[in-house]
């Protein structure tokens, strides 16, 4: 079963949703799963799931913050989505990320909304879809001083040697997108490989990070078999090998049974 763990659908890119899904299941993916972006977007992406017998995470993402006035609100419009919808299956994508704002009262604000959400995820028993952009050193202190970790998902790679050691030793799964195509994306494929099989996971992170030979379109969840290929050949595996594997494992991550 190809699974794309990780797909903007809600995202004005798609222009057309249910053509875009038809032709990913014409490339062979069998499910699709919805991160979400802030509340709005948290809710029209479980729309789509739940028009598409599809699967979603609601959350705030951290470039998102901005639109939070009051973090306790906040946490009450997700736990709403969330029990209104059978098909939310988990929190995401938050996290952290000081790429373009280094201030320190943005670090701050970010620091709380991530925590505020990650004590939500446990609350609610699901796993965790966590976004990192160079923000390593504050993630290690916000994992590391919560009471309870979630199970979860560290989607699109990007941290050293070092923290992916600590987060496998927590439990999480990984997944990389297509930028792991790139020439100059030698460290992502290194990376790969210090990746117990048993915890890889497959996205696209659509409409981003298309793949070579797409890079420079529209990325859509139907290229997800481009990575799932380029990732296969780095491991030495066949690829309906490497496709079996990482579906047993969002279904082990996720809880379900489809």
């Amino acid at each position: 079963m190809l699974i794309d763990t990780h797909c903007h659908l809600s995202d004005e890119k798609f222009d057309d949703v249910k053509k875009t899904i038809r032709e990913a299941v014409s490339a062979g993916v069998e499910k699709i799963f919805i991160p979400s972006a802030d509340i709005e977007d948290s809710k029209r992406s479980v729309l789509i799931a739940e028009q598409e017998n599809l699967y979603a995470m609601v959350g705030v993402h951290p470039e998102n913050i901005d639109t939070i006035n009051d973090t306790d609100e906040m946490i009450y419009k997700l736990e709403e989505i969330i029990g209104k919808s059978s098909r939310v299956i988990g929190v995401g994508e938050i996290g952290l990320d000081f790429f373009w704002d280094k201030e320190r009262l943005t670090k701050e604000r970010q620091i709380e909304i991530f925590r505020a959400q990650m004590e939500l995820t446990v609350r609610q028993k699901f796993p965790v879809v966590i976004h990192m952009r160079e923000a390593e050193e504050e993630m290690l202190q916000v994992l590391k001083g919560l009471t309870s970790v979630p199970r979860g998902q560290f989607h699109c790679f990007a941290g050293s040697e070092s923290f992916l050691e600590y987060i496998l030793g927590l439990g999480f799964y990984i997944s990389f997108a297509g930028n792991i195509t790139y020439k100059s994306a030698q460290n992502l494929r290194d990376m790969i490989k210090k990746v117990p099989l048993s915890r890889l996971l497959l996205e696209t992170d659509s409409p981003y990070l298309s793949p070579e030979p797409v890079r420079g379109r529209v990325n859509s969840p139907a290229n997800v078999k481009i990575i799932a290929t380029a990732i296969a050949r780095e491991l030495n595996l066949e690829t309906e090998e490497l496709i079996e594997q990482t579906a047993k494992n969002t279904l082990c991550l996720y809880s379900l049974d489809i």
